[in-house]
């Protein structure tokens, strides 16, 4: 019987290792690459959807979200009275947003949380709204036919806020 030579053996698993980690590191880089470019484009949907949200510009929200969001939308628009339009149109500075984190919950869901400033805060039916200094939201996202997109459930709610 011959002796195995263990220097060829290593020389073959060390041969066929270092292509596996190459591969490896490049597939890493590849998904890591991907996910920070649907952050970036998470982020500038949920800052574009924000700023025309909280500017009370629906028709324009709508264009960043899922159909079945309108309904919403509308609603919201719904329940704006003249009052609450006069307040925004006596602003010098609308409504400002800034999306500071995005979490994903899967490949095709996330939550974007945005820190929204200076906005009417419309708080009970038939009232007048209030301006609100700061406050955070957090934006369901989803990925639709390759396109990601905002899905409300039902009008956004404050998760923290400065009360004034």
């Amino acid at each position: 019987m011959k002796p195995i030579n263990t220097n060829n053996q290593i020389a073959v698993h060390t041969f066929l290792f270092i292509p596996v980690i190459i591969l490896c590191l490049i597939l890493t880089s590849c998904i890591k690459s991907q996910r920070q470019k649907d952050i970036e484009e998470i982020k500038k949907l949920s800052d574009n959807f924000a700023l025309n949200y909280f500017n009370f510009d629906f028709i324009s929200a709508q264009k960043h979200c899922t159909p079945e969001s309108y309904k919403w939308l509308s609603f919201i628009a719904s329940n704006i009275q003249q009052e609450d339009i006069d307040i925004i149109n006596s602003q010098e500075n609308k409504a400002s947003v800034e999306t500071k984190h995005v979490e994903f919950i899967n490949d095709t869901t996330a939550t974007a949380s945005c820190r929204v400033s200076n906005f009417l805060k419309l708080d009970t039916l038939g009232q007048t709204g209030q301006i609100t200094k700061t406050a955070e939201f957090n934006i369901c996202i989803i990925k639709r036919n390759n396109r990601w997109l905002v899905k409300m459930e039902d009008p956004l709610r404050n998760e923290t806020q400065n009360h004034d």
